[in-house]
């Protein structure tokens, strides 16, 4: 998988071969899904929202200048496209719904230890606000760079790197308190 590859099927889907535009959904469907359900934080709200991000992104390809990464550009999207959702979100979807994947692991007590803290982490994160979480999802899980990462929200890259640093810092004033 590489910008090669995204720039053949780009130029495939816009000649008019809609399956190739498949592949790209397939390849960033969980580096979609995973910043959006950070920013909107309910799972059904977020599906709907990784769909209309896809569906933009089609529907704007043509636009795609190449001027950074597919997945740069994609995520763009992904994070416009959440934050007009949180805007008019309506005020029954502040709950919180992400699941830990590892909640019903067994396991020895270091592997215990290990999941409590991961779970301690999972809880911190989805306090943060929205913003936040993105952009430690972008720049942590999805491996995006500050510049990338700038590029996505519209902020400087030195706003991004305060801010990481900021919320590094809250996080582990949070965890280090519980």
């Amino acid at each position: 998988m590489t910008e090669y590859d995204d720039i053949i099927y780009i130029e495939r889907t816009l000649a008019g071969d809609t399956n190739a535009f498949s592949v790209l959904v397939e390849r960033y469907q969980s580096l979609v899904f995973s910043l959006v359900i950070r920013m909107v934080r309910h799972r059904q709200d977020a599906e709907d929202v990784a769909q209309d991000v896809f569906v933009k992104a089609y529907s704007s390809l043509a636009n795609f200048r190449g001027e950074s990464r597919f997945s740069t550009w994609l995520c763009r999207i992904a994070y416009t496209t959440a934050v007009s959702h949180i805007r008019r979100q309506r005020p029954d979807r502040a709950g919180v719904e992400i699941q830990n994947e590892h909640d019903t692991c067994e396991a020895d007590d270091e592997h215990s230890l290990h999941e409590e803290r991961l779970q301690q982490l999972q809880r911190s994160l989805t306090q943060l606000p929205s913003d936040d979480a993105s952009l430690l999802t972008l720049y942590y899980q999805h491996d995006k760079t500050v510049d990338e990462v700038a590029s996505i929200t519209g902020l400087s890259v030195a706003n991004v790197k305060v801010r990481l640093h900021r919320i590094r810092k809250k996080l582990f004033e949070e965890i280090k308190s519980s």
